[in-house]
């Protein structure tokens, strides 16, 4: 029985969900999930501050052929002093090859934190609803492996953020050592 065969809308053929390819002697798999982990700089564009740390983690993940983010951003004027906590889920789109990683991602964010009263302490307490906006490109190190920046934006009724982000990817496509097949 021949498997069945996809084809998109202008009728190109779609790689199979569970494909898998070999590169050095290694399995790796065509749609798979990853991680990014970073810190970096942002800018509060709605109080004019100074630029302050950022720091973020994103969990990406696929469902058939579309991609999803869930993740977590930190903001405050220092790595010790966060004032802003920032939650935000994406579905975005995706392009790899072996040397590069690119995604982008948009969706709703919910942020919580301290706003400054009289420009000089942080007192007035906030929670609510946003947007966010990511893009990312990563040079792979090794196939499943990458070093990359990630530049985002989050907006809201409080605050609109910016921020550019170093980031370590991590990618879940490793399927093991190709086993050797011996014939006589």
């Amino acid at each position: 029985m021949k498997p069945k065969v996809e084809y998109s809308k202008n009728h190109k053929r779609l790689t199979p969900l569970d494909s898998e390819f070999v590169m050095d002697n290694k399995k790796f798999k065509y749609y798979n999930k990853w991680f990014t982990l970073g810190a970096g700089v942002q800018q509060n564009l709605t109080y004019k501050r100074d630029v302050g740390f950022t720091g973020g983690a994103d969990f990406n993940f696929h469902i058939k052929r579309n991609y999803f983010q869930a993740g977590l951003e930190v903001m405050g004027e220092t790595a010790t002093n966060f004032t802003n906590y920032e939650f935000h889920l994406g579905y975005g789109a995706r392009y790899e090859d072996k040397d590069v990683h690119f995604s982008a991602f948009i969706g709703p964010s919910y942020s919580t934190g301290y706003a400054k009263m009289y420009d000089t302490i942080y007192s007035r307490a906030y929670s609510l609803p946003g947007m966010y906006g990511q893009v990312e490109i990563v040079k792979k190190i090794a196939y499943d492996v990458g070093i990359g920046v990630a530049l985002y934006g989050d907006v809201n009724k409080e605050q609109t953020l910016v921020g550019f982000i170093g980031i370590l990817y991590f990618s879940g496509s490793y399927r093991g050592k190709k086993r050797m097949v011996l014939t006589e």
